[in-house]
């Protein structure tokens, strides 16, 4: 996960500004590397990271030791249709390669947007989106998996109907990538 998703994640993160001081949530933190590059541009601040999986909770606390020991990193074992976090905390929210697998995306998003300080930033990071020149392949995993699929102007809809005030999608057609910015 770690390094197959970096190229990806780097251009997702660059969609958004991180102040030094910001309080950051990665949902479905698997490895723990947006973490850790998250953590590099926050440096005053505090990151929290939550999976579904124990074991990529375990990937993601050693993959960033220092800064849960320091005391400026926490990941916890979680779901995003039930956050572990009192209303109106988080800066920033982001997702990479995780919002295909959430099971109520209207609950869900609404579960984040909660978490949210407003005027926070949620950022959706996906290397596979429903367009035009999507593979075969991609269209055969995304069924076999029961994979959310949408289109930009789908996710957009989603996220507006979820209470977020303003939405943008920006998508890499030649890599098939796609980043939303939700504002609350």
């Amino acid at each position: 996960m770690n390094e197959s998703h970096a190229e990806l994640t780097a251009w997702g993160l660059s969609h958004i500004d991180v102040g030094d001081d910001a309080v950051i949530l990665d949902v479905g933190c698997g490895g723990g590397k947006a973490l850790k590059r998250l953590s590099g541009r926050a440096k005053n601040g505090r990151l929290f990271g939550v999976d579904y999986s124990e074991t990529s909770v375990g990937v993601a606390r050693r993959e960033n030791e220092a800064d849960i020991a320091g005391g400026k990193m926490e990941i916890i074992h979680g779901s995003v249709s039930d956050l572990p976090f009192r209303d109106g905390m988080f800066d920033i929210v982001t997702t990479v390669e995780s919002y295909y697998f959430w099971p109520d995306l209207a609950h869900d998003f609404r579960e984040v947007r909660r978490v949210m300080k407003d005027g926070g930033v949620f950022a959706i990071i996906a290397e596979m989106y429903n367009h035009k020149n999507q593979s075969e392949e991609d269209k055969y995993i995304v069924k076999t998996l029961e994979m959310h699929n949408n289109t930009p102007g789908e996710l957009e809809n989603m996220l507006l109907g979820a209470g977020f005030a303003k939405v943008t999608v920006d998508t890499d057609e030649e890599n098939g990538w796609l980043c939303a910015i939700a504002e609350k």
